[in-house]
């Protein structure tokens, strides 16, 4: 099998009941060659632990779901430890193409986050638009950077910011999170438009609990 090109880079997926896209998604990357691939399994009820026990791919798993943003912190902290660069994540639900991490990796830089942007948003269900699209606006507006598309989870990022910062959340407002405290640490973001993808899946985000949780962090992190 050939290697990855740059072998500082780990594609970081974060899975929750991801048994029936998972398979499909790393076989793309492999495909596409890309190898240096860790999953964090964030407590799957639906034989997700069970896949990756059987497959080849390196992992990790959480006893219980303790949300998106700790997957990721997983996947951070094994990433340091085995001496990777930046990480690639990218969500293993099939909404985002591997296809496209070639133009994430035309702008690796270490004091840049590179930003999936969809510009299309009807693929999407309303709702989903809408709490995009304002969460987008209030991170702008707190950060006095645009930020196109706050929710999306496939970003590259340079593995040190991780070591920079305490974060505090652990669900889906990690992603808000860090790119606040980034942007705080001067680092630079630039946005790689890529396509809408959306297949009518269950998304694991609880609108209300979820936006009572983002405000939460919205307001505090005037105090950082």
């Amino acid at each position: 099998m050939v290697k990855m090109v740059d072998s500082s880079i780990l594609i970081l997926i974060p899975t929750f009941n991801g048994v029936k896209t998972l398979p499909y998604l790393l076989e793309d990357l492999k495909n596409l060659n890309y190898t240096n691939i860790h999953v964090v399994d964030d407590g799957s009820k639906d034989g997700t632990g069970k896949f990756l026990r059987d497959s080849e791919f390196s992992f990790s798993l959480h006893k219980r779901n303790l949300g998106k943003g700790a997957a990721i912190l997983t996947g951070a902290k094994w990433a340091i430890m085995n001496k990777y660069n930046w990480i690639l994540t990218i969500d293993a639900d099939l909404q985002h193409s591997p296809a496209m991490i070639s133009k994430f990796l035309e702008f690796k830089d270490e004091k840049t986050m590179v930003l999936g942007s969809r510009k299309d948003l009807t693929p999407m269900p309303l709702i989903r638009r809408f709490s995009n699209k304002f969460s987008s606006l209030l991170l702008s507006i707190r950060s006095n950077n645009l930020i196109e598309d706050s929710q999306c989870g496939f970003r590259l990022i340079p593995a040190k910011l991780f070591m920079s910062f305490n974060f505090l959340c652990k669900g889906f407002q990690f992603e808000s999170e860090i790119l606040i405290k980034a942007i705080m640490a001067g680092y630079r973001i630039i946005h790689v438009e890529i396509p809408t993808i959306y297949n009518n899946e269950i998304s694991s985000m609880k609108n209300i609990k979820d936006t009572i949780k983002f405000a939460k962090m919205y307001f505090h992190s005037f105090i950082w």
